[in-house]
């Protein structure tokens, strides 16, 4: 091709992607965000304006687009064999369940010993076997994997994105009575509210991201091809929305407080989010050429600590419940997020630097037996 194509026949577009570090940054702060309402805040919900700005903030904007960069972030790295994106996989699936334990389980059964609550006993049994972020992310890791040793082509992994999403909305209704079979069944689809991120539902954003990457890897000009993204995904958010409001038909945006209509959205909800995720990602585009350097800095390092910062706060936030009694009015959560951040920041950056000592450590020990 040449070079007034926008696409290459080689990857000429390679290392870190300012855009994708600033999506991802956002992601994890509205994560942050919305985890507190819902954690800390007054129950029932109440549909104010605030809670409105915030719970959207921690939904389209966040875990689709951690989803999509996710996928991208698939085709840039170099460990991309089946072996290795089978034991991330593994890995992955082993820390969410590891973090169900800590968070959920124990601070549920904490709270049970307090107040001798039976519910809070049955809660934390429904958490553990809850379907959370980390081990929807693993079985995405393992799909890849599969993908990889299959040598899925773009048409292969577009198909399989559709078929997930129709079998969904044939498998949706079905739940079991045992809660071993329901778990595993919230795994695939959505069996139950604690069952917040299905794979099936969710499996068209780390796919979607991967096609994307595959583009973005050959792209020659990165401001066109956003340009593209929003001329394109802008009219079809549009289109979505006309449908819901004149049709009626849910994609998991009206209600999104709602577990069953957010988590569990249909077909058309991808296919709606699916066009958010493009126009987000095309303006944090433009928006990272003007961002100060701090803030830049700041996202970035957001980006690349994603996963450790992702289960810090959770536990803080978790057995924060246990020692300090709530709801918090919603002023009290804002501090109370903002005093997270921060903390989780540092926590995560302690964290990496320790890792980073001790496996350097690790190999300087082997070298020096060798």
């Amino acid at each position: 091709m040449g070079r007034n194509s926008l696409f290459a026949n080689s990857q000429v577009n390679r290392g870190r992607q300012l855009e994708l570090d600033v999506i991802k940054g956002l992601a994890i702060l509205f994560m942050l965000l919305v985890h507190c309402l819902q954690t800390l805040s007054y129950s029932p919900w109440e549909p104010t304006w605030a809670n409105r700005v915030i719970v959207f903030l921690g939904s389209p904007p966040a875990a689709p687009v951690f989803m999509f960069a996710l996928g991208v972030g698939l085709v840039y790295t170099r460990k991309n064999t089946p072996r290795e994106l089978a034991l991330r996989g593994l890995r992955v699936l082993l820390l969410g369940y590891a973090l169900a334990f800590f968070r959920d389980f124990l601070s549920f059964y904490a709270l049970y010993l307090r107040t001798g609550d039976p519910a809070q006993l049955e809660t934390a049994v429904s958490c553990l076997l809850g379907v959370d972020i980390l081990p929807f992310a693993g079985l995405t890791f393992l799909f890849f994997a599969g993908a990889a040793k299959l040598r899925f082509q773009s048409w292969h992994y577009a198909a399989a994105a559709l078929l997930g999403a129709a079998t969904n909305m044939l498998l949706y209704p079905t739940s079991f009575s045992s809660p071993v079979l329901n778990h595993i069944g919230g795994l695939i689809w959505g069996t139950s509210e604690y069952s917040w991120f299905p794979f099936l539902t969710w499996i068209p954003y780390p796919i979607l991201g991967y096609l994307f990457g595959q583009l973005l890897i050959r792209c020659q000009d990165k401001k066109r091809l956003y340009q593209i993204c929003l001329w394109v995904s802008l009219p079809a958010m549009l289109g979505g929305w006309l449908l819901h409001r004149y049709y009626g038909l849910n994609f998991g945006w009206e209600n999104y407080h709602v577990a069953t209509d957010y988590f569990h959205h249909n077909l058309l909800g991808n296919l709606v989010l699916s066009s958010f995720v493009l126009a987000w990602t095309g303006v944090c585009f433009f928006l990272a050429l003007r961002l100060p350097e701090l803030v830049l800095r700041t996202l970035s390092r957001w980006s690349r600590n994603i996963t450790v910062m992702y289960v810090i706060h959770w536990m803080i936030i978790a057995w924060s419940v246990v020692i300090y009694p709530v709801p918090l009015s919603l002023p009290w959560v804002l501090v109370y997020f903002l005093l997270l951040v921060p903390i989780t920041d540092w926590a995560a950056v302690q964290y990496t630097a320790l890792k980073a000592k001790l496996s350097t450590g690790g190999r300087t020990g082997q070298a020096a037996a060798q």
